[in-house]
């Protein structure tokens, strides 16, 4: 965080803004502050305390109560603390010139890891002000503007009360990235060469009432799919080109008059009854199994060579069904449909079957590149990544290894949180311990590390590979119990380990 920017722009000597750098943050709360800047065009400044700056957006439009209206938000400098309570004219012909009067202010709380959401461009916070309070969002756009600036997207959550108007900023323009309405056509668009997925955030229970689709939840990779032409590229969520694992896939897709295209869904193997295995999908890509993989795919970002993200979700899978036409028999292709009840009774009907859980999203929702409360995911069992940093050694006749200590990182470091020593083959044990030996450091990566029996015999590692596992329940003191090793997670980085919430 830095005010080099801030203070280049500015002649101290005219403007009677602050220089900064004399506040100190104060045991209030993180501040907020939105300015009214009637500047060359009139706009509202948006300003959240962060680091020992006021991180800045100009909102041209001001912030809206309306949870439909997306509010473009354009990042600008740092400014210091003390412009929290700055109120007056900038001069002509100095930087910003214009009356500015503060419109509404407050204590902001950020939801998760707020250095993470401004890194990664997604950042959700609860607003305490005498007009804007509840719960934000913060969405940054995939792009720059002509002057090199980052759009962001400023959007209330919908606990808004329906209606309410009283301290919206209300000007006679259409709002950015409005949703179109049924059966219009979005102008052609160039296709990018890399797309963000939408992630979901887990949930502990389904939302009661309407607006909501629901799909199966898969259990495989997630895998984004950008067409142009007869050219398929397959990527992780992590922008790892898998194509060459996966090549059916991709002739399929290259056979289909799709593109130009970005398509989303989840690669998985299906068993006898129809569900997915992510330990089966691990035995086809380590070549133990001759199982077909199957493209399940939920969402078209693009599509035949326009851009429909901002197009509610219904309108989207409605013309993603109508590409993909009937499913042949042995197509390596499929829609995922959606399924017909409600939330809670999907849940429980999944959990029945012994199915991974449930998808939820809301029908009207545009497609966003970060994590919302617009997708959410509804599991049957605790299941999560894990960071591996260490091993112990096999007993008995056991071969490779005995156990995996796991982790999570939590504030820069990471977390001794158990172990998983079932779920594992023979030839999977042989695996790991293969590669895990290439890895071994002399000291334990974990901090603080086991100690103990916990420590004994083991051989740490590199936190670099990641394990999914699936597990009983957290412990009162944060450890997993009764925990299954489901297979690695080559399309995850270890550093964005973190324990799942609901």
């Amino acid at each position: 965080m830095t005010l080099q920017r801030y203070r280049e722009k500015r002649d101290f000597r005219k403007t009677p803004e602050p220089r900064g750098g004399e506040a100190h943050r104060t045991k209030v709360g993180l501040r907020f502050v939105v300015q009214k800047h009637a500047a060359r065009t009139l706009h509202y400044d948006f300003r959240l305390e962060w680091g020992g700056t006021l991180k800045s957006w100009a909102v041209p439009k001001g912030p809206s109560l309306d949870p439909k209206d997306k509010r473009l938000a354009v990042e600008v400098e740092d400014h210091p603390l003390e412009y929290g309570d700055f109120e007056g004219v900038i001069p002509e012909h100095e930087y910003g010139a214009g009356k500015v009067e503060i419109w509404d202010r407050g204590t902001w709380t950020p939801e998760g890891d707020a250095e993470r959401g401004l890194r990664e461009g997604h950042l959700a916070f609860t607003l305490s002000g005498k007009r804007l309070s509840g719960r934000w969002a913060l969405i940054r756009m995939n792009r720059r503007d002509r002057g090199g600036k980052r759009p962001w997207l400023l959007i209330k959550e919908r606990e808004a009360r329906p209606g309410a108007t009283d301290g919206v900023v209300a000007l006679p323009t259409r709002p950015v990235a409005a949703r179109r309405t049924r059966g219009s056509d979005p102008d052609p668009a160039a296709l990018p060469a890399t797309l963000e997925p939408e992630l979901a955030t887990l949930v502990a229970e389904a939302p009661t009432g309407p607006g909501w689709i629901y799909e199966f939840k898969y259990d495989g990779y997630r895998i984004l799919a950008r067409i142009d032409g007869r050219d398929v590229k397959l990527v992780t969520r992590g922008s790892q080109d898998w194509t060459g694992r996966f090549p059916r896939i991709a002739a399929e897709l290259a056979g289909k008059n799709l593109g130009p295209a970005w398509l989303d869904g989840e690669v998985c193997v299906l068993d006898d009854r129809g569900r997915s295995s992510f330990s089966a999908l691990q035995r086809v890509l380590s070549g133990e199994s001759k199982a077909q993989p199957l493209y399940a795919i939920f969402d078209a970002p693009f599509l035949a060579g326009r851009d429909l993200r901002a197009l509610a979700l219904t309108e989207r899978r409605a013309a993603l069904e109508r590409a993909l036409g009937k499913p042949r028999p042995g197509s390596s292709l499929a829609f995922s449909a959606a399924l017909a009840g409600s939330g809670a009774k999907l849940r429980a009907a999944a959990c029945k079957r012994g199915l991974e859980g449930i998808m939820g999203k809301r029908a009207d929702s545009a497609y966003r590149h970060a994590r919302t409360r617009d997708w959410i995911k509804l599991k049957c069992r605790q299941r999560q990544e894990f960071v591996i940093g260490g091993y112990s050694p096999p007993q008995g006749s056991r071969v490779g290894l005995g156990a995996l200590l796991l982790g999570v990182q939590e504030e820069g470091k990471l977390r001794y949180v158990g172990r998983v020593g079932t779920g594992f083959g023979a030839a999977m044990l042989t695996s790991l311990e293969r590669k895990l030996s290439r890895l071994a450091i002399a000291a334990s990566p974990f901090d603080p590390a086991p100690k103990g029996a916990l420590s004994r015999g083991v051989t740490w590692v590199e936190p670099d590979l990641v394990a999914e596992v699936a597990f009983a329940e957290w412990t009162h003191d944060g450890h997993v119990r009764q925990a299954s090793f489901e297979g690695l997670r080559e399309d995850k980085s270890a550093q964005d380990v973190r324990r799942e919430r609901a």
